[in-house]
């Protein structure tokens, strides 16, 4: 049950709620057979995830290194943490996963995650399949034993109403919003800021381990978010759409006399993905700067360079997403850059 603020607020999370011992299996669909997941499944997902994907984020596609690397996360057990059903031709109809980190933010946070073939919706598919993930979400809870707040958390676009109905219809409230943005590369890209004492730098794996120390400490007062671990970053180096040469590293001296990372923008890009919107893109995935040295203008000289060096490489477009209340006003700089919002997302949440 869910819970608010007050005498229950320090009491461990086994104890100011419950989860199921065990938990069977989903049952609705006559023609479905529902199972627990393997990595033989992944060719089935990925099918599944690029139909259901052409109308629930019709701009962007789920890659199977994606798949691929979240299988292999350490704290993810397809056996327990996943169900899917199949239809008699052995198709993936439905997928649903509930995973969490051991790695804690602010909150004990389990991810939601959900697709069902489009024809096949409005069947009772998306209830049942919710009802396991919500089951499986608490048994994490619960077995933390950690008086942090502890969250149920599913995204989705706020135009896909029926994920969203349904959510909130089992007490997950809109919680946070994020706003997809594009930049047309084909205007003019003002000239990167000198920053005196900072070097710019291509990201490579020298840099990895001080970037992600430079990640957590510019992340960590941002909503939602937990540090990101050795293999967190080692899975997103993997991907092939990221583009460490179309990335950028500021370095500053550091108190020992070797040099630190003090900001970074992290970007991608997938040449599958170019016909969803027309024309050539890069994702920028992440922006930051270390908390110390905000408010010297250092994230904007790094979009600068970025933006050029999308340009450069021939791109058209630049594309990333960006939290609406972000509380280092990041909205705002990418809008004085020239992006603009296409898309809107939500995260709901149901709290415990």
């Amino acid at each position: 049950m869910s819970t608010t603020a007050g005498s229950n607020e320090l009491r461990p999370l086994h104890e100011r709620t419950t989860a199921p011992r065990t938990l069977p299996l989903p049952t609705v669909g006559a023609d479905l057979v529902w199972r627990r997941v393997t990595d033989e499944d992944l060719p089935l997902i990925l099918d599944l995830r690029r139909s259901a994907g052409a109308l629930d984020h019709p701009r962007s596609l789920v890659t199977l290194d994606e798949l691929v690397e979240a299988f292999n996360d350490k704290d993810f057990d397809p056996q327990q943490d996943a169900v899917i059903a199949l239809d008699h031709s052995g198709r993936a109809v439905a997928f649903g996963s509930a995973t969490t980190s051991a790695s804690r933010g602010p909150v004990v946070r389990v991810d939601l995650d959900a697709v069902v073939l489009p024809e096949r919706r409005r069947q009772g598919i998306g209830h049942a399949l919710l009802a396991w993930q919500e089951g499986r979400g608490l048994q994490h809870l619960v077995a933390t034993k950690s008086t942090l707040p502890g969250w149920l958390v599913a995204d989705a676009r706020e135009d896909v109403t029926p994920a969203t109905g349904l959510l909130q219809a089992h007490g997950y409230e809109p919680t946070r919003w994020w706003l997809e943005l594009e930049r047309d590369l084909r205007l003019p890209i003002a000239a990167p800021s000198p920053q005196p004492g900072i070097r710019l730098v291509p990201y490579g794996g020298d840099w990895a381990e001080r970037a992600r120390s430079a990640f957590n400490d510019a992340f960590r007062d941002h909503w939602g978010t937990r540090p990101a671990t050795a293999a967190d970053w080692a899975s997103d180096d993997r991907l092939e759409a990221f583009r460490p040469d179309l990335s950028v590293l500021a370095v500053a001296p550091g108190a020992s006399g070797d040099e630190r990372v003090v900001g970074f923008v992290l970007s991608s890009s997938n040449p599958d993905e170019w016909p969803l919107r027309g024309r050539p893109f890069g994702y920028v995935g992440a922006v930051g700067t270390r908390r110390a040295w905000r408010g010297r203008g250092l994230a904007r000289t790094l979009l600068t360079h970025v933006l050029r060096g999308f340009r450069a490489a021939g791109h058209e477009l630049a594309v990333l997403d960006v939290d609406a209340d972000s509380p280092t006003g990041a909205l705002g700089l990418y809008q004085r850059l020239g992006f603009t919002a296409t898309d809107r997302a939500m995260s709901l949440v149901k709290q415990f």
